[in-house]
């Protein structure tokens, strides 16, 4: 039986989307409860699981990320720097990519 993910994170989209991400798209496994990324106020396509080496290949989704750690209260930038470079060791990244302007979006998962 598949997995649902649940409203979190969806602010803004209409109930149209929030009832294809909720009700028809299989969720993903996560550490932490799973949430869906929004940009262009539609649900982003969730691409994967990745590495520090993956998700480097996406600098925009990369600096987002480090803009919302920074807001999540890492102050510390070598801290911050090693966590995301030793990503895949224990923490991984889920990237998803915008279905109307294409930018790559990310957060952070750790167990």
């Amino acid at each position: 039986m598949g997995e649902f993910t649940d409203s979190y994170g969806l602010d803004g989209v209409s109930e149209d989307v929030l009832h294809e991400v909720t009700r028809r798209t299989p969720g993903f496994h996560a550490w932490q409860d799973p949430h869906w990324l929004v940009h262009c106020q539609d649900a982003a396509a969730f691409i994967g699981e990745v590495g520090y080496t993956e998700l480097a290949a996406h600098p925009e989704a990369l600096d987002q990320l480090r803009t919302d750690m920074r807001l999540d209260g890492w102050h510390d930038e070598i801290q911050l720097e090693h966590f995301l470079t030793h990503l895949g060791d224990g923490a991984t990244a889920m990237l998803f990519r915008c279905t109307l302007c294409g930018t790559h979006l990310a957060y952070a998962d750790a167990s």
